[in-house]
C-alpha cells in the first residue's frame, strides 16, 4: 500500500500497481479508526518544554504527535475484497481518491 503523489494504491506484483479510486473501488468502508497519542513523544516534550521554559514549557505536551491508524474493508469492481491498516494521511488520500 502507497501512493503516488496524490492516487493510493496497491503492489499487486513486480511494477503492477492497482490504483485505488473511483474507477475500481465499488465500496469503501472504515472497520475500526484509532487516534493514540505517543506517550513517549508527549513525555519527552514536557520534559525538554519545562527544562527550557518552566512551567510554560509543559504546555509542550499538549503537542505531541497523534498516531491515526485506520482498518479499511473495500470492495473492488471485479468483485475481489481486501481489509487495509492505513495511516490517516494515506486513509484521506484514499477516501479522497474513492469519492470523486
Amino acid at each position: 500500500m502507497s501512493s503516488t503523489g496524490r492516487i493510493p494504491f496497491i503492489a499487486i506484483g513486480f511494477a503492477k500497481p492497482l490504483n485505488l479510486d473511483a474507477s475500481t473501488v465499488f465500496e469503501f468502508e472504515i472497520i475500526d479508526e484509532s487516534s493514540e497519542i505517543s506517550v513517549a513523544s508527549a513525555a519527552a516534550r514536557g520534559f525538554i518544554g519545562e527544562m527550557l521554559f518552566g512551567p510554560i514549557g509543559l504546555a509542550a505536551a499538549g503537542t505531541a504527535r497523534r498516531d491515526e491508524r485506520y482498518i479499511v474493508g473495500i470492495v473492488l469492481r471485479d468483485g475481489q475484497r481486501s481489509v487495509l491498516d492505513v495511516d490517516g494521511d494515506l486513509f484521506r488520500m484514499i477516501a479522497a481518491s474513492v469519492e470523486r
